[in-house]
């Protein structure tokens, strides 16, 4: 397991921030980069906005996965195989 990481100063950049999100995730922040990021989110409307964002993108990607693996289909849907192959039968009959 990796070790938590310090960024040293208790005010963080817009930059730091958003470096610092995986992290966070990740439950990779020491208690002062912890504080520290929380300061900012609540200080810095963007940065604030940015998790937001961050977070909604990460969401609809799981339930996106989670709706593929739920239909069945594992790669392409039904309807593409269907005209992948019926293509492929033309070309093989020439016509």
């Amino acid at each position: 397991m990796r070790r938590k990481q310090t960024v040293q100063r208790s005010e963080l950049t817009c930059r730091e921030f958003v470096g610092l999100i995986g992290r966070l995730r990740d439950n990779q922040l020491s208690d002062v980069d912890r504080r520290s990021f929380l300061q900012h989110r609540g200080e810095c409307a963007r940065c604030s906005d940015y998790l937001k964002g961050y977070e909604l993108t990460i969401s609809a990607a799981k339930r996106i996965a989670e709706d593929s693996r739920d239909s069945g289909e594992k790669t392409m849907p039904k309807f593409l195989v269907s005209k992948i192959l019926d293509a492929r039968q033309k070309l093989q009959s020439g016509s």
